[in-house]
């Protein structure tokens, strides 16, 4: 067993674990998403073809941020937006270097505006994220008890 398998299986877990409290979104919503944005980016409203893989669901407040997966989390961006360009950066402050004025950033913020309003209140992911941190780290301390056990069993056979 390569000396990184303990700590890549631990970071799978602890996806695998918050991804049943805030799951990715369905196909379905996905569909919605590109129907929504009529497939093209929402920054610079370039069309994007769904087959060539060069759309991305960017996130509107990143996870890390206290965002969720929750579709109306993501709005329809390009590969050259999303991955080259936005970053980090806050999405609103984007959009207006992508917007050679005022009504067309108006128009495209209006856009995105209207989708993410549909979000439900995060608030309460917020803590029970919290609550699930306890539960991952408990896991995770099962998963190393577990690892110690199976390298005593390999050393004894050895």
């Amino acid at each position: 067993m390569p000396k990184d398998t303990p700590s890549m299986a631990k970071n799978k877990i602890r996806r695998s674990l918050i991804a049943v409290l805030d799951p990715h979104p369905k196909k379905k919503e996905v569909g919605a998403l590109w129907e929504y944005f009529c497939s093209s980016c929402a920054y610079c409203a370039q069309q994007i073809d769904r087959k060539s893989r060069t759309g991305h669901l960017d996130h509107v407040l990143a996870v890390s941020e206290g965002g969720s997966n929750d579709i109306h989390n993501f709005v329809l961006s390009c590969a050259k937006c999303n991955g080259d360009e936005k970053r980090e950066e806050d999405w609103a402050a984007f959009l207006r270097k992508k917007t050679d004025s005022e009504g067309e950033f108006q128009a495209r913020r209006l856009k995105i505006d209207g989708w993410i309003s549909e979000m439900p209140d995060t608030i309460d992911l917020k803590s029970k994220m919290v609550e699930a941190e306890s539960i991952i780290e408990s896991a995770l301390d099962d998963f190393d008890a577990a690892v110690k056990k199976i390298r005593e069993l390999r050393d004894v056979r050895n």
